[in-house]
């Protein structure tokens, strides 16, 4: 018989019940899909993405099947009349079907991390990168040991997973598990493209930067000579010993001579310019 939960604490009373003694918060605690087969009772677990807290799990005992999950297979068991009325057709085909959600629901966050990926192609911020590849790897393990555990289930003589009952349609769903799986650790090395185009952007950033920075001190520089020259003629002029000894009676003299020395720096600067050949990007 099938029991369905969406509330934790009703498995566990479920469970006591049953006089089925396991330690359920432990194995709602693992990050990755778990199997267990012991005294004649299998659980699996499988963390997911989104509803019932990320949370699926199934317990199967010899005569009850215990269920929670964030999703309903009411429409489903219509394809499969005939096999429920099996021995241990109840069993495998709930087991079975938890795995067709789990894998959708693996390859649905897959294709939401993908989307991502693309939006980041033309503008590849490395935090935003980092957050998609944490993701993805997270993403990977869970998809590495989910075929392994489909391995697992197909290679033990389980009871009450008996999977001549569905034997085409599980390597079907075999199949697709690994092909899911081969595009998350493809995309790993897209990635490692997404990071390297970041920071080349950053670099280019960064020079762009200084490019800036070097066209401003080099304006500074030559604005500071420009001003020097005149100004150090001007203190030289302006000692008193000097200016009431020569140029108190020539002070047309001084105003050229300050006029010439500033117009000949700033010639001299623009020419400096010139020669560094340097552009303010913007």
């Amino acid at each position: 018989m099938i029991h369905s939960f969406t509330k934790l604490d009703d498995l566990k009373k479920a469970l006591a019940s049953a006089k089925i003694q396991r330690d359920i918060n432990s194995v709602l605690k693992l990050e990755l899909p778990f199997f267990d087969y012991q005294d004649k009772v299998s659980i699996l677990y499988f963390p997911v993405y989104g509803e019932n807290d990320g949370k699926c799990l199934i317990v199967i005992s010899k005569k009850n099947i215990f269920v929670y999950a964030p999703t309903s297979f009411g429409n489903h068991w219509k394809n499969y009349k005939q096999l429920l009325l099996k021995k241990n057709g109840e069993s495998t085909i709930m087991t079975f079907l938890t795995l067709k959600f789990v894998l959708k629901n693996y390859s649905e966050q897959f294709q939401k991390i993908r989307d991502r990926m693309n939006e980041l192609e033309s503008s590849p911020a490395l935090d935003y990168v980092e957050d998609s590849g944490r993701a993805l790897r997270r993403l990977t393990d869970k998809m590495e040991s989910f075929v392994e555990l489909i391995i697992i289930l197909k290679q033990r003589e389980i009871k009450q997973f008996d999977t001549d009952i569905v034997s085409f349609d599980y390597e079907i769903l075999s199949t697709e598990a690994r092909y899911w799986l081969e595009r998350c650790r493809s995309h790993i090395y897209r990635i490692a493209s997404l990071r390297t185009k970041s920071e080349m952007q950053s670099n280019k950033e960064l020079n762009d930067t200084m490019s800036r920075l070097t066209v401003i001190m080099t304006v500074l520089t030559i604005v500071s000579i420009v001003v020097s020259v005149p100004g150090t003629i001007g203190a030289i002029f302006g000692i008193p010993a000097l200016s009431d000894a020569f140029f108190k009676s020539h002070t047309p003299m001084l105003v050229a001579v300050l006029i010439v020395a500033t117009a000949m720096s700033i010639l001299f600067g623009f020419l400096y310019w010139k020669s560094l050949g340097l552009k303010y990007k913007r």
